[in-house]
C-alpha cells in the first residue's frame, strides 16, 4: 500500500535493512500507483532519502528492485527512470500468469477447507459492494486476497514466488486508461469470473478450474486494459 510521508519513524537505526529497502519500494511504488510519478519521469533518489528520512543505500537497494522488476529503467549517469508498462509487457504478463494461476488452483483445489471457501465466498460478495461504490482500490484489494486465498494453499513455494513476481508488474490499479462506465463494466466482468472460480473449486474439478482461469480468467484480450 503507498505509504505516506508521515511514515518516517518507521525507517528507524533499529529497522533491518531488508525492511527499510521494503518500505522504500511500498513507498515508491505508492507514488507511481498515485499518479505522482508516471512513465518516463525521474525518481530523484535524494528527495525519497529526505522524503522518508533514511539514508542511501536502502533507497538505491530499492530502485535497483524496481528495475529488477521492470517498473525502472536504469539509464547510466542519468539515473532511474519510471518505465511504464506498455501493451507488449502486458500481454508478455498475461501469457505467463494464466497458466500459473491456473495451476495454482488447480494444486489447491482438493486442499481448500470449508473456512476457505466460505472467506472467498466473503471476498466476492465484498467485491460486489466495492464496485458498486465505486471503490476501485478496495475491489483491487480484495481481489488479491481472493487470489492468494487459493494459491497459498498451492504447496508449490516456486510457484507462489513467481506469482508474488508477476503481480507486482500491476502496480498501478486504478484502471485510469479506461472511463468510469468501462471500468465498472470490467470489474463486474472479473467478478463474475471469481464466483465462477469458486463454484469450480466448491465442486473439487481441479481441471476445470485450471483452465478457466488461465484461458478466460486471465484471457490476453484483457492485457490492455492494464497498460499504464
Amino acid at each position: 500500500m503507498p505509504q505516506s510521508l508521515t511514515h518516517r519513524r518507521e525507517a528507524t537505526v533499529d529497522t533491518p535493512r531488508s525492511s527499510l529497502k521494503d518500505n522504500v519500494y511500498s513507498y515508491i511504488a505508492g507514488r507511481i500507483d498515485s499518479g505522482e510519478l508516471s512513465a518516463g519521469d525521474r525518481v530523484c533518489e535524494q528527495a525519497i532519502c529526505d522524503a522518508m528520512g533514511v539514508s542511501r543505500t536502502p533507497v538505491r537497494e530499492a530502485l535497483i528492485q524496481l528495475a529488477s522488476d521492470g517498473y525502472l529503467d536504469n539509464q547510466p549517469s542519468r539515473g532511474f527512470r519510471v518505465r511504464g508498462f506498455d501493451r507488449q509487457r502486458a500481454l508478455e504478463v498475461f501469457e505467463v500468469i494464466g497458466p500459473l494461476d491456473g495451476q495454482a488452483a488447480f494444486l489447491a483445489c482438493p486442499q481448500l477447507t470449508e473456512q476457505d471457501l466460505a472467506q472467498m465466498q466473503f471476498l466476492v460478495g465484498s467485491m460486489d459492494l466495492a464496485i458498486s461504490s465505486g471503490l476501485i482500490l478496495k475491489y483491487d484489494d480484495l481481489q488479491r486476497e481472493f487470489h492468494y486465498s487459493y494459491v497459498q494453499k498451492c504447496g508449490n513455494q516456486r510457484l507462489m514466488d513467481l506469482m508474488t513476481q508477476l503481480e507486482r508488474c500491476f502496480i498501478k490499479r486504478d484502471y485510469s486508461t479506461v472511463d468510469r462506465e468501462m471500468t465498472t463494466k470490467l470489474l463486474l466482468k472479473a467478478n463474475d469470473e471469481h464466483r465462477h472460480i469458486l463454484d469450480l473449486l466448491k465442486a473439487r474439478d481441479a481441471a476445470a478450474v485450471r483452465d478457466y482461469v488461465r484461458d478466460v480468467h486471465w484471457d490476453t484480450d484483457n492485457a490492455e486494459f492494464t497498460v499504464w
